[in-house]
């Protein structure tokens, strides 16, 4: 029995304190409801503007004095600004009807625990928007200023990196080009909330008042340029010269010669050939000027004339077109940019052979116009009317001679030549004759050589002789002397003349 009524009496002290406790709400809903019936609700913000606990006059009034002098202040990218003054746009204002609208709307529903209400809402606003766009037009965040730069954006592209050794992405520029449209339209959505100030740097907010870059940096097409880019230009040409001399183009010039546009490479051919004809013309000899040491014991300048070396560039032009578009595995071309060691460089490298037009006796790439053989050559000196043959680096053999007239058409060419061919017979031919001579030397393509010539007087040779009876630019000489030359002089030797 005593249990039973502690049982009871329990029972009605819960029920009684959840009677107070549903009279405390009811209460308190009671006094909110007759409180707020004619207010704001607690944590109400219209357009910015903390209105809670006041009246639709109240709030009304607050908000009207508060855009009496209005203006909105805008901040731009790259620490731009602009300020417009509603008193410049004709600006008027009075919130409207949408604010009453909201003020009934809010007390259609209540609750008993307050919640935050922001509301975005449009006022009576009028405004001059011709006005406004010239402003607008005539801004420095728009057209620019000596202290305020426009840059338009620029998308995100590949381009080579001399420090990491291969292509890479540029990210994109977004700049601080305002699209004019759109930046109107934004001002239009600001001016009916009368809003004081705004952020257009904000990009979730206002995504489309800035022009955009057309490509980023995620774009697939950013991805696909770096691969074929990089497949292109990560590779090795290289010419052993000899000596442990070589020549390379290495992925650094490919990157300057190519571009990438529509999804495929382009290449400069131009600025290829250049890169040849540099190559080429560092090696060139032929043409140089020579020193030698002349029978006399004293250096004597040889300037010009076609011995030497020289790279045929046509056909190195070829060579390096041809691997600078030659498959390379994109596996080998990744492995490289993950470890770009020996091992790997070695798999990208594409050797080719030099191929020569002209050459000479030797290679010395510490004076490269000592090409010729130094010990045996031939020297013929025009002053003197001789020639001299070297062997083992003395004169071997020296003869008289007569060289071509000094006059236009006919004189002998100086510089360094070679032999170029041995005939025991041959005919000399011109405008006005045609004679054939044994024991023929050829010197130069254009027809000057060793030759007999039987019909000088060398009884009365001198040295001056050439003068009024020298040949056509032949080296003239007695029989004897010429079988003799015939005989000593060696195919692709050396011959100088001065």
């Amino acid at each position: 029995m005593r249990t039973g009524g502690a049982k009871k009496w329990v029972v009605r002290i819960v029920i009684g304190l959840l009677a107070a406790v549903l009279v405390a709400m009811v209460g308190m809903l009671l006094f909110q409801k007759l409180y707020y019936e004619n207010r704001w609700y607690k944590n109400t913000r219209v357009n910015g503007v903390d209105v809670s606990g006041q009246t639709l006059e109240e709030s009304k009034s607050q908000i009207e004095n508060m855009h009496q002098n209005y203006s909105l202040q805008i901040k731009a990218r790259n620490d731009g600004s602009l300020l417009i003054n509603g008193s410049d746009i004709d600006y008027t204002f009075a919130v409207g009807t949408e604010f009453v609208q909201q003020f009934q709307q809010q007390h259609d529903k209540f609750s008993l625990f307050s919640r935050k209400n922001d509301y975005a809402l449009e006022y009576d606003v009028f405004y001059n928007q011709e006005k406004l766009t010239n402003i607008v037009s005539e801004s420095a965040i728009m057209v620019g200023s000596p202290e305020y730069e426009i840059h338009k954006p620029v998308s995100a592209h590949v381009e080579y990196s001399s420090e990491t050794g291969q292509y890479v992405c540029v990210p994109e520029d977004y700049g601080n080009k305002l699209n004019k449209k759109m930046f109107l339209q934004t001002l239009d959505e600001v001016l009916l909330q009368a809003l004081s100030e705004i952020d257009i740097t904000d990009t979730e907010k206002y995504p489309d008042v800035y022009r955009k870059p057309k490509i980023t940096s995620e774009d697939e097409r950013i991805q696909t340029a770096l691969s074929t880019c990089n497949n292109a230009a990560l590779r090795y040409v290289t010419w052993n010269m000899g000596q442990g001399v070589k020549e390379q183009i290495t992925p650094e010039d490919i990157s300057q010669w190519i571009t990438y546009k529509g999804g495929k490479i382009h290449y400069d051919n131009q600025a290829i050939a250049d890169w040849i004809e540099a190559f080429c013309l560092r090696y060139k000899t032929v043409g140089a000027t020579r020193t030698i040491t002349s029978h006399t014991g004293k250096k004597v300048k040889i300037v010009g004339g076609d011995y030497g070396w020289r790279i045929d560039y046509e056909k190195t032009v070829k060579q390096a077109k041809k691997a600078l578009k030659q498959k390379i595995d994109p596996a080998l071309t990744q492995a490289f940019i993950d470890e770009p060691n020996d091992a790997n460089k070695k798999a990208i490298n594409i050797k080719k052979k030099v191929i020569y037009s002209d050459t000479a006796f030797q290679k010395n790439y510490n004076n490269l116009t000592e090409d010729w053989d130094t010990k045996n050559y031939t020297e013929i000196s025009i002053s003197d009317q001789m020639v001299y043959v070297f062997r083992d680096g003395k004169v071997k053999f020296s003869c008289r001679c007569i060289t071509g007239r000094p006059e236009e058409g006919r004189t002998t060419p100086t510089g360094a030549y070679y032999v170029k061919e041995h005939k025991e017979a041959y005919t000399l031919t011109g405008a006005d004759y045609s004679t054939p001579v044994r024991n023929w030397v050829r010197i130069t393509w254009t027809g000057t050589g060793f030759h007999p010539a039987t019909w000088q007087s060398w009884s009365t040779w001198t040295k001056d002789t050439y003068k009024t009876r020298g040949s056509h630019g032949c080296i003239n000489l007695s029989v004897e002397d010429a079988q003799k030359i015939y005989d000593m002089v060696q195919y692709r030797e050396a011959v100088f003349i001065y």
